[in-house]
């Protein structure tokens, strides 16, 4: 017996997999990359144009002195986006002191899922630090996804939690994650 599907306007409704709703696995991230900021000459009266924690964006002014050789004012703008980790407090500025420390709040990694997945989604999320975090999907290979992570100024609690490789789970949407947020902080209030 032979059937003919004749089609004249009508879709087809394939099953697809479905996407997991989570992603367990070992993620790795890498330590964030620092830019340190030197005095290129002797002065005084370090003007603070931005805070301790503070994000900043590329070329954007840290701090500011007054150079004593020259008499007139020198300015350290950030090389790329960074938060603000350490500023030199001193009224005096000596050539070569350190006057401005910033993190790197992208952080490139690995995620080895703990079975094989199909049709990856190119943004993933992980909750930590009592925070969303994106997690974008660079690359994937066979048993492996290269991710970035922005984590803006939780770059230090959230790098310091996971050197080295460490088990954990990964969202397919955000709201997932905000959900377990959410129950961990009403589990942590209970008696």
């Amino acid at each position: 017996m032979k059937f003919k599907l004749l089609s004249i306007g009508v879709f087809a409704l394939l099953p697809t997999t479905a996407l997991p709703q989570s992603l367990a696995g070992k993620l790795m991230i890498s330590t964030p990359g620092q830019q340190y900021h030197f005095a290129t000459s002797s002065g005084k009266a370090l003007q603070h144009l931005v805070k301790q924690g503070e994000l900043v964006l590329k070329g954007e002014p840290v701090i500011s002195y007054q150079d004593s050789t020259h008499n007139h004012t020198k300015q350290v703008v950030a090389d790329s986006e960074g938060i603000v980790t350490e500023l030199s407090r001193g009224p005096l500025v000596s050539k070569g002191d350190l006057l401005a420390k910033l993190l790197s709040p992208t952080l490139l990694g690995t995620f080895e899922p703990a079975s094989a997945i199909n049709n990856t989604p190119s943004v993933l999320w992980l909750c930590d630090a009592g925070k969303a975090f994106k997690v974008k999907v660079s690359y994937e290979s066979k048993s492996m996804l290269f991710i970035t992570l922005q984590l803006n100024e939780y770059v230090t609690k959230v790098s310091d939690t996971f050197k080295g490789a460490k088990s954990t789970t990964l969202f397919t949407n955000r709201e997932q994650c905000v959900d377990l947020l959410t129950k961990n902080e009403v589990l942590k209030k209970l008696p």
